[in-house]
């Protein structure tokens, strides 16, 4: 739905009454797949925080510098939406021109807006009263037997 902006409160209801709908469900099911698909497999990998269903996808291009593409710094982008079952929060994170924390590795959105934003949900998620979802995790559960 394109809603118009505000910082003023205002009920969901009221939110909704002027929205209008610009993609089919149909396509908003296969984004979601596609963003939880790229946490999974993809160049989002660094943003998974375990609980929490986390999508979203990186963008890395290289900086323009006095009208010509840099090939020594990048600008480097990723957008984050959880939990994405049903989506409630976006983050947006900016690395501007990043440096490899370790020699050989790369300075790819991966390394570094990606790793930002899993950082911001861990951190977030729990005072924005998103509670953990571990059944979808692949990983051993604890069991505790009487």
């Amino acid at each position: 739905f394109l809603m118009q902006p505000t910082f003023l409160v205002r009920s969901q209801e009221d939110a909704m009454a002027a929205a209008k709908k610009v993609v089919t469900e149909k396509t908003v099911e296969g984004m979601r797949y596609l963003y939880s698909l790229n946490a999974e497999k993809g160049s989002a990998r660094n943003a998974r925080v375990p609980g929490y269903r986390v999508g979203g996808k990186t963008g890395t291009a290289e900086k323009v510098i006095n009208g010509r593409y840099s090939k020594e710094l990048n600008f480097n982008t990723f957008v984050a939406a959880f939990p994405m079952d049903d989506p409630q929060y976006l983050v947006f994170t900016i690395a501007d021109a990043p440096h490899p924390e370790k020699p050989g590795m790369t300075d790819v959105a991966a390394n570094n807006a990606g790793v930002m934003a899993g950082n911001i949900i861990r951190r977030a998620a729990a005072m924005l009263g998103v509670k953990p979802d571990f059944s979808h995790e692949n990983g051993a559960t604890l069991v505790s037997y009487q």
